[in-house]
């Protein structure tokens, strides 16, 4: 499911949400082969929504040579990485809670 959330993310930041799967392929090379920080955040974020499906969901419309991302993909995409944010806003929290005090 990550994958198809990274699919998710390139296509919110073309022209229009629109790119040849060429251009996917191209970013999704570049962004799991640049470290572990994508596809953790990636991963992290698509557990809340397990049963995600792009193409079945109607989140990405296909035409010929290129994807399109719609208004349903893109509030979809906005929703989970509010969610994420809100989660690792209290992760931070928590850890300043419990740091220790100086002496």
């Amino acid at each position: 499911m990550s994958f198809q959330l990274s699919i998710l993310k390139i296509l919110a930041g073309q022209p229009h949400g629109r790119a040849s799967i060429e251009v996917v392929k191209q970013h999704l090379a570049i962004y799991y082969s640049s470290g572990p920080e994508w596809p953790a955040r990636m991963k992290r974020i698509a557990s809340r929504a397990p049963q995600l499906d792009i193409f079945g969901q109607r989140l990405i419309e296909r035409e010929a040579g290129c994807w399109i991302i719609t208004d349903e993909g893109r509030k979809t995409l906005e929703g989970l990485e509010l969610l994420d944010l809100g989660t690792m806003q209290g992760q931070v929290g928590r850890e300043i809670a419990h740091e220790p005090e100086d002496e």
